[in-house]
């Protein structure tokens, strides 16, 4: 990032902690601003400005405005993102088609809310990942390790049992089923926002396309 309000803080370590308050307050502000003017255009400043505190304080805290940016996606955008319903992948215990139905409706339902609530999270995360080559490899590390590869191992041990078809592999519905997900919610909060969307028959048609794929016909016409 060329811009000279990191290279003036990037030397200054950070201080110790915040009140929970007033740290929700920077990063919310930086979160709004980022979201509205872009992570270049915003000035700690006016972060700072916006949530009632000094950029000094900002500084003394976060050290430089790379690292509030860091902290922001670490603790705010990407913290949203998450979800203990995705643990349920992590189960020895295989889904069936109908409680893998069940669940897939569930955690789309709960990424619509999560992105309802804060639809400025999900801006930054898709303008930072097309803009900083680097952020987008860290990011794609940590989700594929965290995210890709557990939904992926879950597949092949339902495949393997005879409840998914063996047309596609594992990895292929992963990414399917990723996409699906990732790509509606890109189209409704980022390039669509605004617009008449209806969660209920958007999530139904979601999980029917993706049970289709995995041979669930019966299953995903009910």
């Amino acid at each position: 990032m060329n811009d000279p309000e990191i290279a003036g803080g990037a030397s200054r370590r950070p201080g110790p902690k915040p009140s929970p308050a007033l740290r929700a307050a920077m990063l919310q502000a930086a979160v709004s601003l980022f979201s509205e003017r872009g992570i270049e255009a915003a000035t700690t400043r006016e972060i700072a400005s916006q949530a009632g505190t000094t950029e000094r304080t900002l500084f003394k805290h976060f050290g430089s405005k790379e690292q509030l940016v860091s902290a922001v996606l670490n603790e705010v955008v990407i913290d949203s993102m998450r979800t203990m319903r995705f643990a349920r992948i992590m189960d020895e215990t295989m889904f069936s088609p109908a409680e893998f139905m069940d669940w897939h409706r569930e955690f789309l339902l709960e990424r619509i809310a999560g992105a309802e609530m804060s639809p400025d999270n999900y801006r930054i995360l898709f303008r930072e990942l097309l803009r900083d080559t680097e952020l987008a490899q860290r990011f794609s590390s940590a989700w594929q390790q965290r995210v890709f590869v557990p939904l992926s191992a879950h597949l092949a041990r339902m495949q393997a049992a005879g409840y998914v078809s063996m047309q596609n592999s594992p990895g292929a519905l992963a990414a399917l089923f990723y996409s699906l997900n990732i790509g509606y919610l890109l189209t409704r909060f980022a390039l669509r926002a605004g617009s008449d969307w209806n969660s209920t028959s958007d999530v139904d048609s979601t999980v029917r396309l993706f049970a289709s794929t995995c041979g669930w016909e019966a299953a995903a016409g009910s």
